[in-house]
């Protein structure tokens, strides 16, 4: 489906009566996110508008914020605030808020600290972070649904990295996600952070028995959920590993 609609925020711009849009974050198929500020309180957030064509009858909105908040315990995933609506160019338009959070998109920081990949032991020290945090959702019998590096807020504090997931995937009329989807997903970011193809294939046995050549097939049999990723982790041996 070809995008219809558009944001054009500028600075400034007041929202509803209740936020001022500082700077635009992001955008993707769903909609655009920026970093707004509350009015009343200078409380930074961060504020999703969902093209009108990719949300009808706010089945879109609806679907996220009954998510986020029946996920509202996961520490991996932001937090969802409120949802808000206004006039513009002639629609309804429907947004959600949300807290944010202060970091870097994982590609950006792979791009920009490890252009050539990370050592293996740093990016299995990530992923172990990266998989803990999906087990979160699983957990809670539900999924993700759209695990990549450009869906993984970063920070890192000294030798821990702190994760923060968004863009939780709503999956179309039909279609239903499952735990492979994360597997899989999860596989492809280890397989990205040690730096590829040439970089995997030298790669010690550990990075190949997880990724297991990145097919679906093999990944599904040997990794049902986040928490049987997260137990072969703690029972192989990496911590020796350069």
């Amino acid at each position: 489906m070809k995008k219809e609609f558009y944001f054009d925020f500028s600075e400034d711009n007041v929202l509803s009566d209740k936020y001022e849009v500082i700077e635009k974050l992001g955008e993707g198929w769903e909609g655009e996110v920026y970093l707004v500020k509350e009015l009343d309180t200078d409380i930074e957030r961060a504020a999703k508008f969902f093209y009108p064509e990719r949300n009808p009858n706010n089945r879109t909105v609806f679907h996220y914020a009954k998510k986020l908040h029946k996920l509202r315990n996961c520490h991996s995933l932001i937090k969802y605030i409120s949802k808000e609506r206004f006039r513009y160019k002639g629609q309804n338009v429907t947004y959600l808020i949300s807290d944010f959070v202060e970091g870097e998109t994982l590609t950006a920081y792979l791009n920009r600290v490890h252009p050539k990949g990370m050592h293996y032991y740093q990016a299995l020290h990530l992923f172990y972070s990266l998989v803990m945090a999906v087990e979160e959702i699983h957990i809670n019998k539900e999924w993700h649904g759209d695990v990549h590096t450009d869906n993984i807020i970063i920070q890192k504090v000294g030798r821990k990295y702190i994760l923060k997931l968004i863009d939780i995937f709503k999956f179309g009329p039909g279609e239903k996600g499952n735990f492979q989807e994360d597997m899989t997903g999860l596989c492809m970011v280890l397989y990205e952070a040690v730096g590829g193809r040439k970089k995997y294939s030298e790669g010690p046995a550990i990075i190949k028995s997880i990724c297991c050549g990145l097919k679906k097939s093999l990944i599904k049999k040997k990794f049902k959920n986040a928490t049987q990723m997260r137990v072969f982790l703690e029972n192989t041996d990496w911590e020796n590993l350069e």
